[in-house]
C-alpha cells in the first residue's frame, strides 16, 4: 500500500488545478517538502478540505462509464467519515503520484505511467484510497484533540465533523483544516473493519449521473474554447499504404475550410466547424502507394493456420509437468480448434481531442485512457518540456481499450501547432470503424488428455495471432509495454489461458503446456475489452463443454471436478446452477449452455438460455451471471457493469464482424456493423456473492464469457459445435 508523504504545493499546482492553499501530501515516490502553507487541508489524491467545509477530490482514473469515480470516492469517503454528497468536486488529475500501480498488478515489471485499463483501477487504488481517507480522518481527529486538550480517543469522526464524546461539542472539518495541516502524518492509520463500513458494500448513487442527465457533463466532443477551429481526418484506405499526393482543390472550395494538413497516412482538414471539416475530408482525392491491396480475411486465416500447424514452438505461457507425455499415456484424447475474428471497439463517442499549442505551453483536452501517453506525444509534437504540458481528461463516451492509443490526440496537436489556434479534431464514424485498433483475430488449438472418467488431466495449447501490444510499441518506442518479452510472450494476448496471473481460480490440470506464436498481419490491432481473454475463454470453455458432452458428464459437474480445491469457485457454480434453473424444464425450444472463468481476481459463471428458429436465427432470452468479485464496493455498479459487458460481448459474438477485402475494412458504420438493439437484448440476471475478499476488476469481467456460453447453448439446441466467433446463421442451420 502506498505511504503518504508531504507534497510541495508548487509541485502540486504544476500538475493540477485543484489545489487551494493548504497542506498537500503526496504518495511515496513523488518529490516532497513540507507544505503547511495555509488554512486548507489537502492530501492526495488531492483531497482538499477547505475552510468552508467543501471537499474536492482528484482522481487517478478516467471515468468512461465504469463508475470508477463513484467507487473510489466511496472508498475514501467511508474512511474519512463523510457522505458522497459532501464532496463538492471530482475530476481526473494527471499527476506522477498516480503512476505505476495498475501496471504493477498486470506485470512483474514496473511501467512509470498513469493509465486506466485492464479493469485494474479499483484493484490498484483500493488500498491507497482507504488509507488516504483514514489518514485525513486521523489528522482531523488529532487537530480536534489539540483544540480541546483531550485524548484523541474522545474525538469521534462522523458526517464531516469531529465530536467531543465527553461534551457533545463538534467542529466541522473545515474549521479544523488549518490545524490539521500542522499534524504529523500517521504512518499506519487504523482502517475500518467490514462491519463498520457505511458506504462500502452499498448502492451509493453515481456522482456523475446528475451532470449526464442535465447535459453539463463534458465529454471530448463537448470541449469548446475561445477561437477554436475544428478538424476532421481522412486516412489512407488500404492498411500500410502512404500518401503520395493529395488533390485538395474540391475541399478548399468548400466555404469554411481553412487548412488541409497532409501527414504520412492521414490528412487533417481544419475548418470553421466540424461538419464543414468532415465535408472537406470527404472531398479529398488521395493518391497512395504501398500496402497490400489484395489482403483479405482468407489471408488472415491462412497465416494463423500456418502458425498453428508449423513446427514453431512459440513463447512459453504456462508449463506444468510434462503435458506431451501425459497426453500420450491418457485413456483418450481430444484435439479441438477455435477461432475469433476481428472486432471494432465501436465506442459511442468516436475518437476526438482538442489541443492548444503556444510557445508558453500546451493544453490537451481528451477522452483518454492514458494521461502519460497523451503528455508524451504532446512533448514529441511540440518539443516542449514536460512541465509545460497540461492534460485535461474529459468524460469518455466509451473506451473499451481503444483510447489507450493516443493516435487521435496526435492529430489535434499537429493541427493546433500548424494553425496557432486551439483545434478540436473529431473522427467520423466511418473513419472510426475503418481505422480502429481491432480485436486481434486468433486461432487456438487444444489437445486434451482424458482419464478413465473422461476428465482432462493434461492439456497442450497453441495460441496464434497478432500481439495487441505492438501498435503501442510502434508509437511509443521501447517504453511500452514491459510485459512484451523478447521471446514473443505478450501478457495481453495470453491472459485467460492459465497465464501467470490467473492461477488462484483456474482449473486444476496437473500436466499443462501453453505456448503463444506471434502472427503478424497488416491490420492494426489493440486492446479490446477483456483483451486476450476473449479468444482464450472462448476456446477453453468451448473445449470444456465438448469434453463434458463426449464424456457424458454434466458441464457444471465437470467444472466442479476441476475446481474441487477452489471453494469460492464451487460456491459460484452452486449458485449459478440454482439461479438459472440448470437442468430444469425450459420453455419449448429453449436450451441452456454454461461457462466458467477466473479473470482479474473474479470468479464467475454464466448460463445462457437460447432458441433457434427454422431460419437459423439465434435469440438469447436470458443470461444468468453469478460473480464473486471479492468485496463488492457498490453492488449497483457491479451489476450495471456486468450487464453492459455482457451486452458488449453479445455484439462480438452474434451481431458484428469486421471483414477485410482488398486490404481495407468493408464495414463503415452501424448499419453494417450492428450493435445489439434493446428489442433483442436478453434478460441479464446478475447475482453477486460478496465474499469480503480484496476487490476484483469488474469493467471487463462479463465480456469474455458470453461467447462460449452462448455457443455451448447453441450446441445444446442444434447439435452443431460453434468453432468461430462471431456466430453466423450458417453455423446453426
Amino acid at each position: 500500500m502506498n505511504t503518504i508523504t508531504s507534497l510541495s504545493r508548487r509541485q502540486f499546482l504544476k500538475n493540477t488545478g485543484l489545489a487551494g492553499s493548504g497542506l498537500l501530501l503526496g504518495l511515496a515516490g513523488t518529490s516532497s517538502t513540507i507544505a503547511a502553507e495555509s488554512g486548507n487541508f489537502e492530501l492526495p489524491p488531492f483531497v482538499s478540505i477547505q475552510p468552508d467545509g467543501s471537499i474536492r477530490i482528484g482522481m487517478p482514473c478516467s471515468e468512461m462509464g465504469q463508475g470508477i469515480h463513484t467507487t473510489l470516492a466511496s472508498v475514501l469517503a467511508d474512511e474519512l467519515e463523510i457522505t458522497i454528497d459532501q464532496i463538492s468536486s471530482l475530476e481526473t488529475i494527471h499527476h506522477p503520484a498516480f503512476r505505476n500501480e495498475p501496471i504493477k498488478y498486470l506485470t512483474s515489471g514496473v511501467m512509470d505511467i498513469q493509465m486506466t485499463g485492464g479493469s485494474v483501477s479499483l484493484i490498484a487504488f483500493y488500498g491507497s484510497f482507504r488509507k488516504m481517507g483514514a489518514t485525513a480522518r486521523e489528522m482531523l481527529r488529532g487537530a480536534a484533540a489539540e483544540h480541546w486538550s483531550i485524548p484523541i480517543d474522545q474525538c469521534r469522526a462522523a458526517a464531516g465533523k469531529i465530536t467531543n464524546t465527553a461534551t457533545g461539542k463538534s467542529l466541522g472539518y473545515g474549521e479544523l483544516a488549518s490545524a490539521a495541516a500542522r499534524q504529523a502524518i500517521p504512518e499506519n492509520p487504523p482502517l475500518k473493519s467490514p462491519d463498520q463500513f457505511k458506504l462500502i458494500g452499498t448502492k451509493v448513487p453515481r456522482v456523475d449521473t446528475p451532470a449526464k442527465i442535465d447535459g453539463s457533463a463534458v465529454y471530448g466532443t463537448d470541449v469548446e474554447l475561445p477561437g477554436m477551429l475544428y478538424g476532421a481526418v481522412r486516412h489512407c484506405p488500404v492498411f500500410g499504404s502512404k500518401i503520395d499526393s493529395v488533390d485538395d482543390s474540391a475541399a478548399k472550395a468548400i466555404p469554411g475550410v481553412i487548412a488541409v494538413i497532409p501527414l504520412e497516412n492521414v490528412v487533417i482538414v481544419v475548418a470553421a466547424n466540424t461538419w464543414t471539416a468532415m465535408q472537406g475530408a470527404d472531398a479529398l482525392v488521395l493518391q497512395t502507394t504501398g500496402g497490400d491491396s489484395s489482403f483479405s480475411d482468407a489471408d488472415i486465416d491462412a497465416r494463423i493456420q500456418q502458425s498453428l500447424s508449423g513446427s514453431q514452438l512459440g513463447a512459453p505461457v504456462a508449463h506444468e509437468g510434462d503435458a506431451d507425455k501425459a497426453i500420450s499415456s491418457s485413456d483418450s484424447t481430444m484435439e479441438l480448434e477455435y477461432a475469433v475474428s476481428l472486432q471494432a471497439h465501436a465506442t459511442m463517442e468516436p475518437p476526438c481531442a482538442a489541443a492548444h499549442v503556444t510557445e508558453e505551453g500546451c493544453d490537451i483536452w481528451a477522452p483518454t485512457q492514458t494521461q502519460d501517453f497523451t503528455a508524451m506525444v504532446a512533448m514529441m509534437v511540440t518539443q516542449l518540456p514536460a512541465e509545460k504540458i497540461r492534460v485535461h481528461t474529459t468524460y469518455l463516451g466509451g473506451g473499451f481499450g481503444r483510447k489507450t492509443n493516443p493516435d487521435y490526440i496526435v492529430q489535434a496537436l499537429i493541427a493546433a501547432k500548424a494553425t496557432g489556434q486551439p483545434v478540436k479534431v473529431t473522427w467520423s464514424r466511418t473513419e472510426d470503424v475503418q481505422h480502429d485498433q481491432y480485436l486481434p483475430p486468433f486461432g487456438v488449438r487444444l489437445t486434451a488428455g482424458l482419464d478413465s472418467s473422461g476428465v482432462p488431466n493434461a492439456l497442450s495449447v497453441k495460441l496464434a495471432g497478432p500481439s495487441p501490444s505492438q501498435p503501442m510499441v510502434a508509437m511509443m518506442g521501447g517504453y511500452f509495454p514491459p510485459w512484451l518479452a523478447e521471446n514473443g510472450f505478450d501478457w495481453a494476448t495470453c491472459v485467460g489461458m492459465f497465464d501467470f496471473t490467473s492461477q488462484a481460480g483456474s482449473y486444476a490440470i496437473p500436466d499443462l503446456k501453453v505456448n503463444y506464436i506471434p502472427t503478424e498481419i497488416p491490420v492494426p490491432v489493440g486492446f479490446w475489452r477483456s483483451i486476450g481473454t476473449v479468444h482464450n475463454a472462448f476456446a477453453l470453455e468451448s473445449a470444456m463443454d465438448e469434453i463434458a458432452h463426449a464424456s457424458g458428464i454434466d458441464p457444471i459437474d465437470l467444472r466442479r471436478s476441476l475446481l474441487r480445491e477452489k471453494p469460492r469457485a464451487l460456491t459460484v457454480l452452486d449458485r449459478v446452477e440454482q439461479a438459472s434453473g440448470w437442468g430444469s424444464t425450459l420453455p419449448e425450444g429453449h436450451y441452456q449452455g454454461m461457462g466458467y472463468i477466473y479473470y482479474l481476481d473474479c470468479y464467475q459463471a454464466q448460463v445462457a438460455e437460447v432458441s433457434v428458429d427454422n431460419r437459423g436465427r439465434t435469440r438469447v432470452h436470458r443470461i444468468t451471471c453469478v460473480i464473486d468479485c471479492g468485496q463488492a464496493i457498490n453492488p449497483a455498479i457491479v451489476e450495471s457493469q456486468i450487464q453492459g459487458a455482457i451486452i458488449y460481448g453479445l455484439s462480438g459474438s452474434l451481431n458484428a464482424q469486421i471483414n477485410i477485402e482488398n486490404g481495407r475494412v468493408v464495414q463503415g458504420n452501424f448499419d453494417d456493423y450492428p450493435l445489439p438493439k434493446l428489442k433483442i437484448a436478453p434478460v441479464i440476471d446478475v447475482h453477486i456473492i460478496n465474499s469480503g475478499e480484496q476487490p476484483g476488476g469488474i469493467g471487463e469481467a462479463g465480456t469474455p464469457l458470453v461467447g462460449p456460453t452462448v455457443a455451448n447453448a447453441l450446441f445444446a439446441a442444434t447439435g452443431k459445435r460453434i468453432r468461430r466467433l462471431p456466430i453466423r446463421r450458417s453455423d446453426v442451420v
